[in-house]
């Protein structure tokens, strides 16, 4: 939640079907978007002269764990509206939780630390979040002690609370607090924003404990009084990060690798004191390769600590090694915050700052493989997004946080709001995300396996067509395809239903829109086209070019790269499913060696040939994002399949390693020439 001027921020989405056309389109976008909507081909006209059709694959025999919900945290605009008059409140619950709005199920809950109540006012509008602390008396040297009551405020920062109940009653059902810093008698520069140097840690040595304690307790008594749920907590925020400084816009605070272990493990203890099983969550960085560098240095008792995975992604690489470090540890992982300021001025019929967010959303459900994926605050003040401030994009509502009147402040969507809708609406709880071969479209099948969904992005300036393979379902009704267009001049529009043509789809999407296409008649999986093949392949290491090769030598079996030589049997692998129908991402298979019969395997941290067997040594997930390239996983170990040293040479020797992204652990599936 980095939220300054030059350093990443965090924010917004939501989702509402309308089907207005033409000048009701028009009014809406004037009532909800503050300006006029420049004209723009219809979502349904056909391009003039049509370019050739993209080709777009399919693969339901690829499914992510199932989808666990869209949301966003509620921090600053929540400390804000939560206070609002019950109309006004109630219509941005409906317009982000409501079955009629985007239909979040998730919300972020920000346990707030709290500055001293003799410290001016210095953070930006609603982010003074207020601390669940309360002094009695004058402050005295480590006044504060969780487990005098009078020491506790049990209903402070009621206007969250507020957001907690609203969010509940219309449907969401996935609660998680974090924190962003600890009050300010825990801290060394006595302030919640950080210190003056913001790589030093801010929370004062020997406060561990205490600071656990006031997470749990607050936990506890959030739950008391809203009557929710958390089904996690967690502890830090961005701790990495050298974002947060003394006197900063909001709250914030910098931990070392090794003070983020120590405070999950402080943490766990003390939940487990109070008797509370709430999972905790960490650690929520900025983004996947810090996220990545903090993991590695944990010790085991701090990983085993964690029941999920939270990582940002205001920075995008390194995606693909949290993704298998989810997988290698069997835990849940969720894209926890982020959002785009977008690249152009404030604008709330600008489709270039939705393309954006679209692109992340794509790219982020496909390479991260992410449970859930949840916006920073989805609410933002429209003052500050003005010219005169930051003149930028951020939320996907934009309304004044300071108002004259609350009652009658706009509540203005702008295009992010629609593109958000065109994921959230569609790809609901339970659905799992499934591969495609083209980094503009997600694609899921629905809860229940029964339909897909389709989402599209066409970010160029001209009309696009593509060419939907459907063949590799088990079975494709007739039933006539849904599509639903925001472009220029629509939100979420819903166009002519679309025929399907044996089992393919072809559609013609218009320039600078985000497209949903609702698939009822597909289902299942055809395994006769699901992959990998059942034929033997080589394994093809996307840094050397050279394939995975067995040498068996007098001791035992080696693995080696060698120049590929297709009919060499030392080098053609069959990988088969070890529990057959088995579509998960994180379905085990048997990598078999034709020469020896053997299987790939790991063996007191090495690489080796064994013979075939049950244990989960001998087994391998593979991670791919669709794009024909792969990572192994070592189903027991989390290892992955590693040229050693990242060595380009004929003759190198291959192992296992913890996952670090590089391309010497990304390999090919490539048929025997």
């Amino acid at each position: 939640m980095s939220r300054t001027s030059s350093p990443p921020g965090a924010a917004a989405r939501r989702r509402r079907l309308t089907t207005l056309r033409g000048a009701l389109a028009t009014l809406a976008a004037l009532l909800f978007g503050g300006a006029s909507l420049p004209s723009a081909p219809s979502a349904e006209a056909a391009p003039a002269q049509p370019a050739a059709a993209v080709a777009v694959h399919l693969d339901p025999g690829y499914q992510q764990a199932p989808f666990e919900g869209w949301g966003t945290a509620l921090a600053w605009f929540a400390n804000v509206t939560g206070g609002w008059p019950e109309a006004q409140r109630n219509r941005l619950a409906d317009a982000l939780y409501g079955a009629d709005g985007l239909g979040f199920t998730i919300a972020r809950y920000n346990i707030g630390g709290g500055d001293s109540p003799e410290t001016a006012p210095y953070m930006r509008a609603g982010a003074a979040v207020p601390g669940h602390w309360k002094r009695p008396g004058p402050e005295t040297p480590d006044w504060w002690d969780p487990a005098d009551p009078a020491h506790w405020d049990p209903y402070a920062d009621a206007h969250q609370r507020w957001w907690l109940r609203a969010a509940k009653a219309r449907g969401a059902d996935t609660f998680e607090a974090f924190s962003n810093s600890p009050p300010y008698f825990m801290t060394r520069s006595g302030l919640v924003s950080g210190t003056a140097d913001p790589r030093q840690d801010n929370l004062r040595p020997g406060q561990y404990e205490r600071f656990a304690a006031y997470l749990a307790g607050a936990v506890r008594r959030v739950q008391h009084s809203t009557g929710v749920t958390f089904d996690s907590v967690s502890p830090v925020n961005e701790p990495a990060t050298s974002y947060w400084r003394a006197g900063g816009g909001q709250e914030g605070s910098h931990w070392e690798p090794s003070s983020q272990a120590a405070m999950i493990k402080a943490l766990r203890t003390e939940l487990d004191r109070e008797g509370l099983e709430t999972p905790i969550a960490a650690m929520d960085e900025t983004d996947p390769d810090l996220f990545r560098a903090n993991w590695d240095s944990y010790d085991s008792e701090t990983r085993s600590a964690l029941g999920r995975l939270n990582t940002h992604t205001y920075g995008t690489g390194g995606r693909t090694g949290v993704r298998d470090i989810a997988k290698g540890t069997r835990t849940p992982l969720w894209m926890s915050e982020v959002d785009l300021g977008g690249s152009v001025p404030q604008s709330f019929t600008d489709m270039r700052p939705a393309l954006d967010l679209a692109d992340r959303i794509t790219d982020d459900l496909t390479r991260l493989e992410p449970r859930a994926w949840v916006m920073w605050q989805a609410v933002e003040d429209y003052e500050n997004m003005t010219p005169a401030h930051e003149n930028s994009n951020w939320g996907l509502i934009q309304t004044d946080f300071t108002p004259a009147d609350a009652a009658h402040e706009p509540l203005r969507r702008n295009k992010k709001y629609w593109a958000m809708a065109q994921y959230s609406r569609f790809v609901r709880p339970g659905s799992r995300v499934i591969t495609t071969d083209d980094p503009d479209t997600l694609a899921a099948v629905r809860p229940g396996g029964q339909g897909a969904v389709v989402v599209h992005t066409n970010s160029t300036g001209a009309y696009r067509t593509i060419d939907l393979d459907l063949s590799a379902f088990q079975a494709l009704s007739p039933a006539p395809v849904q599509r639903y267009t925001t472009d220029p001049a629509h939100n979420l529009q819903r166009g002519a239903d679309i025929p399907v043509a044996g089992r393919r789809l072809t559609v013609s999407l218009a320039p600078q829109s985000v497209t949903t296409l609702v698939i009822p008649g597909a289902s299942g999986v055809d395994a006769r086209k699901a992959g990998p093949s059942a034929e033997p392949r080589l394994l093809v290491n996307d840094h050397s070019g050279l394939a995975l090769t067995a040498v068996t030598a007098g001791h035992g079996d080696t693995l080696v790269q060698r120049p590929a030589h297709g009919p060499d049997p030392a080098q053609r692998w069959t990988l088969t499913r070890t529990a057959p129908g088995d579509w998960s991402s994180t379905a085990s298979y048997r990598v078999t060696n034709a020469g020896s019969g053997k299987v790939l395997a790991v063996a007191e941290g090495r690489l080796t040939l064994l013979p075939p067997g049950p244990a989960e040594a001998r087994q391998w997930m593979l991670s791919t994002s669709g794009d024909g390239h792969h990572t192994l996983v070592n189903a027991e170990t989390g290892m992955l399949l590693d040229v050693t040293g990242a060595s380009t040479a004929d003759g190198a020797e291959v192992g296992v390693y913890r996952p670090n992204t590089g391309r010497n652990q990304s390999w090919r599936i490539a048929a025997p020439s």
